[in-house]
């Protein structure tokens, strides 16, 4: 007698809700994952002047980052050989400055779900290359400019504790300082004659890509107002095409000599009778002493010729230069000399001629500065040099009706009576 099959054995209650857990789990997992890669592709740049795909979702990219070319960018998002070999051979058939890529430099991959199907390169944020893949898997390459909107505007305050931390506190650029200081360098010490309170104002242009800023423009007024007296300076180009800074006089701003080799440093040291730090005697100074950091650049005041570029005992590391009207510069404690620097080799005004240090006789990084007239020593600080040639009478005229359009500019943000 064959036996009856046994029953099935009923379904275990507890094996029933394991496995329900599980898929639950598991459902869950994959929503975090998907949270997880939107949150690190969450996008930060418009990729490209227009949407190839109106479903295409744009995410961040990257950077090039010191030492880096496009092709380290592009492993470590991780494209293939193949991949990447593609994109240089599309790039190659256009003008794409391959030997002029720079650390910012900004790469952005564009997906559709999680296919790539583009890239754009960045110079900047108004200019780049858009490479775009079809359906097909063929590559097209595209150079783009976006438009760039010019903005007048005037900025203006008060020092507070510098000039250079005072703009920067204002969200102006390192380079807008400089740019400042050096048009009046010639009127102003910015290293010992700008004190708390004094005011300035500039008229610039800046430069703008879909309201985001891309960089400033052509300063075309500026004007300083403190103890050491109020000055301005207007740009002006003539019909030959000469362009400089003028008071509002017609009178050229820059002179035949820069009043100082630095441009933002601190004076550690005057001209004159001093107890010196390491010899512990009174003896005259025969200079000006600029504290400032080890490597900053220093510049040739004027034109001339390098009469010594060397080692000369307390000097350490010296240049000296002779410039025209018996007047000569000397440049002490240098780290090393700029480019070209040799003895018997000319030099222009504001070429770096060397950079700070302490060589020689020197209790810390500064340029020892001196300025001799005839052979005598002088205090630099008080050297008053002669101007560039001013505005021709014959554009006066001309220079006036200019002057006066950016005085209307200035006093639109600008009292009247802190213009000269």
């Amino acid at each position: 007698m064959i036996p009856a099959p046994a029953a099935p054995e009923p379904a275990r209650p507890w094996a029933i809700v394991a496995f329900r857990l599980g898929i639950v789990l598991l459902v869950l997992m994959l929503a975090a994952v998907g949270l997880l890669l939107r949150s690190r592709l969450r996008p930060r740049y418009v990729c490209g002047p227009e949407l190839p795909h109106p479903d295409s979702v744009y995410y961040a990219g990257d950077a090039l980052r010191t030492g880096e070319v496009l092709a380290t960018v592009l492993g470590r998002w991780c494209l293939s050989a193949a991949m990447i070999e593609s994109v240089y051979a599309a790039l190659g058939r256009t003008d794409f400055p391959f030997r002029s890529m720079r650390p910012g430099d900004s790469v952005a991959f564009c997906y559709q779900g999680l296919s790539l199907v583009g890239i754009r390169y960045f110079k900047d944020l108004s200019s780049g290359y858009s490479l775009e893949w079809d359906s097909s898997g063929i590559l097209t390459v595209e150079k783009f400019q976006r438009p760039i909107d010019t903005v007048r505007t005037v900025i203006r305050g008060e020092v507070k504790s510098s000039l250079w931390n005072t703009l920067i506190s204002m969200g102006e650029r390192p380079a807008l300082v400089v740019n400042y200081a050096e048009i009046l360098s010639y009127e102003v010490d910015f290293l010992t004659e700008v004190n708390e309170g004094d005011s300035f104002a500039i008229l610039l242009e800046k430069y703008y890509v879909d309201s985001v800023f891309l960089r400033d423009g052509r300063i075309y007024a500026v004007q300083f107002k403190g103890r050491v007296g109020t000055y301005a300076g207007f740009y002006y180009r003539t019909p030959a095409g000469h362009s400089d800074y003028y008071n509002e006089r017609g009178q050229s701003l820059r002179k035949t000599v820069l009043r100082s080799p630095l441009q933002f440093a601190k004076v550690t040291s005057y001209f004159g009778m001093r107890f010196h730090p390491i010899y512990r005697v009174r003896r005259q100074h025969q200079g000006v002493d600029y504290g400032a950091p080890s490597g900053t650049p220093v510049s040739a005041i004027a034109d001339g010729s390098v009469s010594f570029a060397g080692w000369r005992g307390g000097y350490g590391r010296l240049v000296e230069i002779q410039h025209t009207g018996g007047l000569s510069s000397r440049y002490g404690h240098l780290s090393g000399f700029g480019p070209g620097v040799r003895t018997g080799r000319r030099v222009r005004q504001g070429q770096t001629i060397g950079y700070v240090g302490m060589t020689g006789v020197a209790t810390g990084p500064h340029l020892h500065f001196e300025i001799r007239r005839g052979g005598i020593p002088v205090n630099p600080l008080k050297v008053i040099p002669p101007r560039a040639e001013p505005v021709p009478s014959s554009l006066m005229a001309d220079f006036s009706r200019v002057r006066d359009g950016y005085i209307a500019e200035l006093r639109a943000a600008v009292l009247p009576d802190s213009l000269p």
